[in-house]
């Protein structure tokens, strides 16, 4: 029995809405666009598009005859599948970050350890963001594979941009914080900490 659609399925139907892709291509155009802020694996997106086409969401067809290669296109009941759920209300945000998790388990560990998981979250978000320019190049000098969508993608990548800046300003912020620290223990409130706490319950957004 086919599961019930999830968010990932749309977003592989989605891609399906925007024009017919091999599973390849497919999962190559997702690492231009999926991946930045919905990751799934190859294995899942491969496995996705099996189940859209046993939903009756989407249709293979086997191309060539040497090398033979299966596109898949929307369907009529895919697209109004797709349109429904657009018409839903999304899920709330979730934020996965490990590094903040192990500021939360600090105080188990030492100061270089918490030290050594705010500099390697940095440094992961500084290449993440380096590996994303030439994407971005690409569209402000080509348009990129869909120039009509750029109203959409410009959106999309200057909220990852600004998220970014905040996590490596926050963790170079709280790696300067720890630098005052005797410890990972029984510090509480600084007074520093004190007026950031101020500023979150007085500042708007």
């Amino acid at each position: 029995m086919t599961p019930r659609p999830t968010a990932s399925s749309f977003a592989v139907l989605g891609l399906l809405g925007v024009q017919p892709w091999t599973a390849y291509d497919l999962v190559a155009q997702s690492k231009r666009s999926l991946h930045w802020f919905w990751p799934r694996s190859e294995r899942h997106l491969y496995a996705e598009l099996k189940r859209l086409v046993e939903r009756g969401h989407a249709e293979a067809h086997v191309e060539g005859r040497r090398r033979q290669r299966t596109r898949y296109t929307i369907t009529p009941g895919g697209r109004a599948a797709l349109q429904e759920w657009l018409h839903t209300e999304p899920a709330p945000p979730t934020l996965e970050i490990e590094g903040l998790l192990r500021v939360m388990l600090g105080d188990q560990g030492t100061v270089d350890d918490l030290r050594a998981a705010l500099e390697t979250t940095a440094r992961q978000r500084r290449k993440l963001r380096a590996e994303g320019i030439p994407l971005v190049a690409d569209l402000l000098a080509t348009g990129g594979p869909f120039p009509q969508r750029l109203h959409l993608n410009e959106r999309l990548v200057c909220f990852y941009a600004d998220f970014d800046n905040l996590l490596i300003q926050w963790c170079e912020e709280t790696l300067a914080e720890i630098e005052t620290w005797h410890g990972t223990q029984d510090i509480g409130l600084t007074p520093r900490g004190r007026k950031r706490l101020v500023r979150v319950i007085t500042e708007e957004p």
